[in-house]
């Protein structure tokens, strides 16, 4: 445990109109076995009671801190999201070790950070921990099965200050929670999830996102540097799991019109090419231990 005392982690957490969550999330990191040594909330020009809430915690805990951003009235995937958090990185404390960008809207086990900080120094190659999300469906809570089991969902990330600073950030983009990943395994980093460390989600994933959340999945592929082959899996995966052939053709849709548009990819070729090998790798895994 002495070690481990050394180890400052600092949490950001941009929110908006988080009134009804973000007690019990922040409830939960101070009931953590381990505390983190900042809690920096980023209020995103909230028009609720979301920063009256702030201001009774941020009194009450000095290692709870938060400040106001302004930006446009309403939630929006990807660059809003990290614009506030990097907004926060600005105004935080800078010497620390662990990293964590959270939601609003989460509520933790208080065993997380813990369990994540013996993973990181048990191995000193991994960039990159998370947790399972859990949605609740007919009063019980069920993970979500989206995604695919070694994606960290963005709204429970904590990195290592080394590999955060080897990718640069997070990027003011859309698909900043799948570009970040595949920068970590190119820089030869390692990304674990804890499938047994479950995190309740308050608000089921892409809820204030539903218009158009498969066009954008389309979109980000493109920007990703998928090729065609990529993005019809891609797009079937997206079909079953929604059980909607609306997705599929949504999907499609997406990353055609960012074709029409000659839209900038948000890689370079290079890491394009590490993206495309690395996907199709998973699905030959996936393949032969079927």
């Amino acid at each position: 445990m002495v070690f481990l005392k050394k180890m400052k982690i600092l949490i950001i957490i941009p929110v908006y109109n988080e009134e009804l969550h973000i007690e019990n999330c922040i409830n939960s990191f101070i009931n953590q076995s381990h505390k983190p040594d900042q809690i920096l909330i980023v209020n995103d020009n909230s028009t609720d009671n979301t920063e009256n809430i702030l201001k009774k915690y941020s009194k009450k805990f000095s290692f709870i801190k938060y400040v106001n951003k302004k930006s446009i009235n309403k939630p929006s995937p990807g660059k809003k999201i990290i614009q506030a958090f990097n907004y926060g990185l600005k105004h935080s404390i800078n010497d620390y070790n662990l990293v964590g960008k959270f939601d609003g809207d989460i509520i933790l086990p208080s065993n997380y950070l813990y369990t994540m900080m013996i993973g990181f120094i048990q191995n000193k190659k991994l960039g990159l921990c998370s947790g399972v999300i859990a949605n609740k469906k007919n009063n019980s809570w069920e993970i979500e099965n989206r995604y695919n089991k070694d994606h960290a969902r963005g709204a429970i990330k904590l990195y290592t200050h080394k590999c955060f600073n080897k990718i640069g950030g997070l990027n003011e983009t859309i698909g900043w929670d799948t570009l970040d990943e595949m920068k970590i395994l190119y820089n030869k980093f390692e990304i674990k999830v804890y499938n047994k460390i479950v995190v309740k989600q308050m608000r089921n994933t892409a809820s204030r996102y539903k218009k158009n959340q498969y066009k954008k999945q389309g979109r980000v592929m493109y920007l990703l540097r998928y090729n065609l082959i990529l993005l019809l899996i891609g797009s079937i995966k997206l079909a079953i799991t929604s059980k909607s052939i609306v997705s599929f053709c949504d999907c499609i849709i997406g990353y055609i019109n960012s074709w029409i548009n000659n839209e900038k990819y948000i890689v370079n070729s290079e890491i394009g090419k590490f993206i495309r090998n690395h996907r199709y790798n998973n699905i030959l895994k996936k393949i032969t231990n079927v």
